[in-house]
């Protein structure tokens, strides 16, 4: 996940937290991720911001019940993003 963010130069400033967090958590729904998995990557950004956790909580179910994960599988997704 860190690679992932530092490659497609994703932040979690206030105004991008929350589409920073739909777009992580597709990834890691893709990536077979669990919540809690995905909780560990990001334990430094959640530590400094709580609100990242609280979106990550909110969004989890949102993101898996929508099928964001199979996003990127798709030709958009490799155009738009390096993973």
């Amino acid at each position: 996940m860190r690679d992932f963010i530092n490659e497609n130069n994703l932040d979690f400033t206030e105004g991008s937290r929350n589409s920073t967090c739909v777009i992580l958590i597709g990834y890691a729904q893709h990536k077979k991720l669990t919540l809690p998995q995905f909780r560990e990557e990001l334990k430094k950004e959640i530590k400094a911001d709580k609100f990242i956790g609280t979106e990550i909580n909110r969004l989890w179910n949102y993101c898996a019940d929508r099928n964001y994960k199979k996003f990127w599988s798709s030709k958009e997704a490799k155009t738009q993003y390096t993973f």
